[in-house]
């Protein structure tokens, strides 16, 4: 009997179900259009609610046995039928477009949806901001402004830090072992910026000045000397070639602030701009990533070359510097760069700087150390030592113990900041 009935129903019924298949997906469309609204208007007319059984129309591949329930039961909505009759006839025509049937998911687990609260400035609260506030539905996505702010990546890095450190030294006239009273003082400021795209390029740039005084009572002719001046720029590119290593272009300049002299002689011996060191650098640069804020570089610079120009006139400058009758020098050759920073213990870190340059005719190197420990924030602790190798000098510079090697410490206590 069901059988007949259902037959029937597919001989009478068919000319009525495809009139009515495009009513059914316009209500299908008009129920996405109140969408916005029933997230806050629960005053809606019912039937143009959002019918949660739609989706059996759009995802037909399902044998859904309510369809055939639905036409037959005298207490079936309307709306539904329409659309039952749709499923009944696409089973009864194409019946290999079914390849499941709800029966299959009588056991399956629902899964539910758990809304959270989002952050502020999550996207998905800013879109259901602008529903709640009845953006018109013709309204497109492009056209909301969800206040989402895209920021390039800042791949510089920026550091410096200050100190200014004071020694005193005091003797009384009948001393035994005898002393000279005197005060030194020791500024220096040392800023970096580095550039560093995490991938294949980098650009590490520094500035390191230098001031220093020492008052000699002894001393007939100054009243006060410089023990330490010095004004550095360095900067090194670099382009990734493997794992640790990089090819790397260096520049380095340095020269001085203040005129220099020596105790009891009024002749001076170096002053700004005089000399003028400038090294210009290509090679390779060992540069491993190491832990902890540790650092180490080594550069391989086979191709180097050294421009040294002295700006003034005085004739003792020039003498110092065998400057005859002309105000630069050039020279080619190798170079070997070393800089490093290494935590010992806590608080107490070392930092190396060290340069070997060679024109096959002379050469010139550096080994500088530095030995930081720190009190506290702003105070701190530096011993210092440099030794340097120049075979470029006169006979003069000679020393019967040290040769052409050159040595320079001090100890300071005084105020750090870092920024």
């Amino acid at each position: 009997m069901h059988k007949i009935i259902f037959t029937l129903t597919l001989i009478t019924f068919p000319t009525l179900l495809w009139a009515q298949a495009r009513d059914i997906v316009n209500s299908y469309v008009d129920s996405l259009a109140v969408i916005r609204k029933a997230l806050s208007d629960t005053a809606l007319d019912e039937k143009k609610q959002i019918n949660p059984y739609y989706y059996q129309m759009f995802f037909p591949t399902t044998y859904y046995s309510s369809a055939a329930h639905n036409i037959f039961s005298l207490n079936s909505d309307d709306e539904l039928t329409h659309m039952n009759f749709q499923l009944v006839h696409l089973y009864a025509t194409m019946p290999s477009v079914a390849g499941h049937y709800d029966g299959q998911f009588e056991n399956a687990t629902l899964v539910q949806a758990t809304t959270e609260a989002a952050p502020a400035d999550d996207i998905r609260s800013v879109i259901s901001q602008a529903k709640a506030e009845n953006t018109p539905a013709s309204k497109s996505a492009d056209d909301l402004e969800i206040g989402l702010q895209v920021r390039r990546p800042n791949f510089w890095k920026t550091s410096g830090n200050f100190s200014l450190q004071f020694t005193q030294n005091y003797f009384s006239e009948n001393w035994y072992k005898g002393g000279d009273n005197n005060i030194t003082m020791l500024a220096s400021i040392a800023l970096n910026a580095t550039y560093n795209d995490t991938k294949r390029i980098t650009w590490e740039n520094k500035l390191d000045m230098r001031l220093g005084f020492v008052t000699t009572k002894s001393d007939t002719c100054h009243s006060f000397l410089t023990n330490n001046d010095r004004i550095q720029l360095n900067t090194k590119l670099g382009i990734k070639a493997a794992k640790s290593w990089k090819y790397t272009i260096s520049g380095e300049a340095k020269t001085q602030f203040l005129p220099g002299y020596r105790s009891n002689n009024r002749l001076t011996y170096s002053k700004f701009f005089s000399p003028l060191d400038v090294y210009v650098s290509t090679g390779m640069d060992f540069n491993p990533a190491l832990k902890n804020g540790n650092s180490l570089s080594v550069a391989i610079l086979p191709l180097s070359y050294k421009l040294r120009y002295i700006a003034s006139h005085d004739e003792n400058i020039h003498k110092v510097n065998r400057f005859v009758n002309r105000t630069t020098t050039q020279d080619y050759g190798s170079k070997l760069e070393v800089n490093c920073k290494f935590t010992i213990v806590k608080n107490l870190t070392w930092k190396c700087r060290g340069y070997y340059f060679t024109s096959y005719e002379y050469t010139e190197a550096e080994l500088e150390n530095t030995f930081s420990f720190a009190f506290s924030k702003y105070i701190s602790s530096d011993l210092y030592t440099l030794w340097r190798f120049d075979d470029n000098r006169g006979r003069k510079y000679y020393d019967d113990n040290l040769g052409y090697f050159q040595f320079k410490e001090y100890f300071t206590l005084g105020l750090k900041y870092s920024f």
